[in-house]
């Protein structure tokens, strides 16, 4: 074989094929079966060999002939290489030594494997139950990493750790029938034998009794009693080894273009003050006369806009959805197969969670897409913000491109599942903003509470770059939102430790729908009469989510192929 679109299909295979042998509940997420029993192994020794595995492929990548590739084998091209040089980069920058925060980490992904793991044979739960006794290592693992992390003076800032103290103790104090990770017993099938049945029940009680409890109890000692006194004083990465310079490649990461800290802080300055003059017009119109941080406090003082449960949250987003769905056909072409659920964010980590986040489905459609709400303290998630923060996450955001994404058919796996931040992130930012073109946020204060939402990423531009580039300290960042947003200050703490455990993540969102729009004004300008929204809209999603440098590309030579 000597074709070099045969000899990168096949690199693109084996690529694919070695993430899903080497994260095996990532496997089972996206509905891949063959490694429902494993647990990532989180050695060194592991890490270590997986960037060979990427150094050797990229090497092979590089020497193919691109002259010889087919147009859309020189974007696969591109974009395997683009993925294969972040994987090596992390390594560099040790980031392996960061393996976990309150928002990710296997203390609190592991127990979110009993909502993607299939409960319908005997063999299912046997492998569930090898993956409850496989836990204690991973933990011994994430231990040692730690430790390594230690000795090279790469570590959490320690408020990160508090937050994660409380999730690990959480699971050290459920009882066995109450414990989340006890919930597949209620899913035996009815049809199994009754012996099958006590086996099952016997084995998983005994399996977190036994294995999974301890291991929580091992590394909450080890957090609580030696990580926590070695964690980092300072709240931004540049006070890490190679700090600032690791900044700047999570810039470049997520964002995927080539701006730099200080310029994406003066973007952030700017966009706030566009959007405050926006609510500064809301205010006017229903003849509020102070400053905005005043307004805020006024909005959430009006009853009638504070939800009474967590039940009445849920209803709402139920009947907001329901009235979106009806109006995607005229505005896509092209609508995903898979469906989409809501479900409330579990009480053990709902305190430090985000207010809302996204759950695809796999590709086997077994389970829908979810939509998670965080119901914590309802007092203080108002009515007026949920229509943006519904659409954001589920459609016409977050659902509806992930969902289309992983239904593509003709392009190698990886791009069904992996993709840029400032894509996926500026999408569902840009969904908020097209839903009022689609005629929503009829009411003044959901159109105040859209503005509240994009208003909050702007300053995380601020702040995000404040914290990491600037050497803001936490107090800094909560102050800064609390004189330009109005988000309540629990919420704005919440948001401000997230950016310190996730560098320039947060950043994406702006920085991609900025780019999208842009995109979308520079066709429209060309194109004139011709050009047509929803055929735009099927041209950004039919790539999946694609870098924005390449994402430029792909619409320049639309246009220019479409004179």
């Amino acid at each position: 074989m000597n074709n070099s679109n045969d000899i990168l299909h096949t690199y693109l295979n084996d690529y694919w094929e070695y993430v899903l042998k080497t994260s095996p509940t990532f496997a089972t997420y996206i509905g891949d079966h063959r490694y429902n029993n494993l647990l990532e192994d989180l050695s060194e020794s592991s890490v270590i060999k997986q960037i060979e595995y990427f150094k050797e492929l990229l090497t092979k990548i590089i020497n193919i002939n691109e002259s010889e590739l087919s147009s859309e084998n020189r974007l696969n091209h591109k974009l395997l290489s683009n993925t294969l040089n972040n994987h090596i980069s992390f390594y560099k920058y040790k980031t392996h030594y960061l393996p976990l925060n309150h928002l990710s980490g296997p203390h609190i992904d592991f127990p979110q494997i009993i909502e993607y793991h299939p409960f319908n044979t005997l063999k299912d739960f046997k492998d569930y139950i090898s993956r409850l006794h496989a836990f204690p290592l991973q933990v011994d693992q994430l231990i040692e990493t730690l430790q390594s992390g230690i000795n090279r003076n790469i570590t959490s800032f320690g408020k990160s750790i508090e937050h994660v103290l409380n999730q690990v103790e959480a699971f050290t104090q459920f009882k066995d029938s109450n414990h989340p990770l006890n919930t597949p017993v209620s899913k035996i099938p009815d049809s199994m034998p009754e012996s099958n049945k006590q086996e099952i029940t016997a084995s998983i009680n005994n399996a977190i009794t036994s294995f999974v409890t301890p291991a929580y109890k091992k590394l909450h000692s080890y957090l609580s009693n030696t990580y926590f006194q070695h964690c980092r004083r300072h709240e931004g990465i540049w006070s890490l080894p190679e700090g600032a310079d690791l900044y700047n490649f999570y810039v470049r990461y997520h964002t995927t273009t080539d701006l730099t800290p200080q310029e994406i802080h003066e973007i952030g300055l700017n966009e706030i003050l566009r959007i405050q003059s926006d609510i500064r017009d809301i205010m006017n119109e229903v003849g509020f006369s102070g400053d905005i941080r005043a307004f805020a406090g006024h909005v959430k003082q009006i009853k009638e806009l504070s939800p009474g449960s967590s039940d009445e949250i849920m209803i709402s987003y139920r009947e907001i959805l329901s009235k979106m769905d009806q109006k995607l056909p005229d505005y896509f072409g092209k609508l995903p197969i898979a469906e989409y659920d809501i479900k409330k964010i579990e009480e053990y980590r709902e305190q430090a969670a985000p207010a809302a986040y996204y759950y695809p489905p796999p590709s086997d459609f077994s389970r829908p897409g979810y939509f998670y709400v965080n119901t914590y303290k309802p007092e203080d998630r108002p009515v007026y913000g949920m229509e943006a923060l519904a659409y954001h996450e589920a459609v016409p955001g977050h659902h509806l491109q992930i969902a289309i994404m992983q239904e593509l058919q003709g392009i190698p796996e990886f791009r069904r599942y992996e993709g840029s931040t400032a894509f996926i992130e500026g999408w569902a930012l840009y969904a908020e903003f097209l839903a009022k073109e689609m005629g929503f946020y009829q009411d003044v204060y959901s159109e105040y509470g859209r503005l509240t939402n994009e208003i909050w990423r702007a300053a995380r531009l601020v702040v995000d770059t404040g914290i990491h580039f600037l050497k803001w300290t936490r107090d800094d960042a909560v102050q800064y939102c609390m004189n330009n947003t109005g988000l309540e200050q629990h919420e704005i703490e919440v948001e401000i430790d997230r950016y310190i455990a996730m560098p320039a993540q947060a950043i994406s969102y702006k920085i991609g729908e900025l780019k999208i729009l842009q995109l979308r004004d520079k066709s429209s300008q060309k194109l004139g009469a011709r050009f047509n929204l929803k055929q735009f809209h099927d041209l950004l999603l039919q790539n999946g989510a694609l870098p924005l440098y390449i994402l430029e590309a792909v619409i320049n030579d639309w246009l220019e192929t479409d004179q």
